[in-house]
């Protein structure tokens, strides 16, 4: 009778407290960043928004850079089932033959509204998303990451001043600064520190001042020139396309939304986080280029933009979109 008793109050008890008792996810997803564990709280906020839209139907589980596969290989991994969800970069994918486009070209957009306008309200999106399409896996939608500012040694007040420098840069902003007349230098962000207390290097194009700070590379360059060279570098989501097609639609729909609401997610944390570290760490250490630089930049990055047009058809179209942008906000 007792042990009868007892079971029958368990059972009342489970019934009381349902509402708090943790139930299976319908859906259980990989996810990989290219993000290092100190930088993936995007990842982490798309994952928490997913299972908050979907209450809790959905439970993604994030992996950050390298940890399952290399950062080159998400988009294949996730076109072949291995991880379900991947944060990427367009250029990262050999694949993408417009991922420098769609990750964004040099002065192709100079704030994050400029970028949701030309993805949005100017065709990019559909343009990207029709690509990764063709690759066999659905697109999600961008998610800003944060500036390229340049960090120096010296104050870099004019192009001129660049021109004496060694300047650290990478992918198509190298390019466009090789061709104002900038020497540039290649290498990797974990031997940028040593580069820049060595003298290998005199400056360096990596991220937001908050990147700076939090890699303490302004204790070897403490001077900031703010304008920036693209505002923001674009990373992507993408799903696998039989886990997609598997979901009912309100279970997709959700997950659109968590997409669509952690495109700002990194970025506004960058941009709190970048308006410290200039109040703190640079104080009166910031710089910008003057009117006719920045239009000096804008004609050389046309002519990478040029270049990329000539990757694909996509990339033909994408690039018309960027120049149409750029006539009707004054920047050609």
């Amino acid at each position: 009778m007792f042990k009868w008793s007892m079971a029958l109050m368990t059972l009342i008890l489970a019934a009381a407290l349902g509402s708090g008792t943790a139930t299976a996810a319908d859906y259980n997803l990989k996810m990989q960043t290219y993000y290092s564990p100190t930088t993936a709280m995007g990842a982490q906020f798309f994952a928490d928004q997913v299972k908050k839209l979907t209450d809790g139907k959905v439970d993604v589980q994030v992996f950050t850079g390298g940890e399952l596969v290399g950062s080159g290989n998400i988009l294949k991994s996730v076109r072949n089932g291995m991880i379900d969800i991947g944060h990427g970069m367009g250029h990262h994918f050999t694949e993408r033959k417009s991922g420098q486009l769609e990750s964004g070209l040099p002065m192709s957009w100079m704030s994050p509204v400029e970028a949701d306008v030309i993805y949005e309200r100017r065709g990019l999106k559909k343009l990207v998303g029709d690509d990764y399409e063709k690759l066999g896996v659905v697109y999600l939608g961008p998610t800003w990451a944060a500036p390229y500012t340049i960090l120096s040694k010296e104050p870099i007040r004019s192009l001129d001043d660049m021109r004496k420098m060694k300047i650290r840069a990478v992918g198509a902003a190298a390019k466009m600064l090789t061709q104002l007349g900038v020497n540039v230098v290649s290498m990797p962000p974990e031997d940028i520190y040593m580069a820049l207390t060595t003298g290998q290097i005199d400056g360096v194009v990596y991220g937001s001042p908050a990147e700076y700070k939090e890699n303490k590379f302004y204790e070897a360059a403490p001077w900031i020139n703010v304008t920036p060279l693209i505002d923001p570098i674009t990373d992507t989501l993408i799903i696998n396309k039989k886990t997609w097609e598997k979901m009912p639609e309100q279970i997709r729909a959700a997950i659109l939304a968590a997409a669509d609401e952690t495109r700002w997610a990194y970025y506004i944390w960058s941009a709190d986080e970048s308006l410290k570290a200039l109040k703190e760490v640079f104080k009166d250490k910031i710089t910008t280029f003057p009117p006719e630089d920045q239009k000096e930049l804008v004609k050389a990055a046309e002519k990478i933009w040029e270049e990329e047009a000539q990757k694909s058809d996509d990339a033909k179209a994408g690039v018309e979109v960027l120049k149409d942008f750029a006539r009707s906000s004054g920047r050609l």
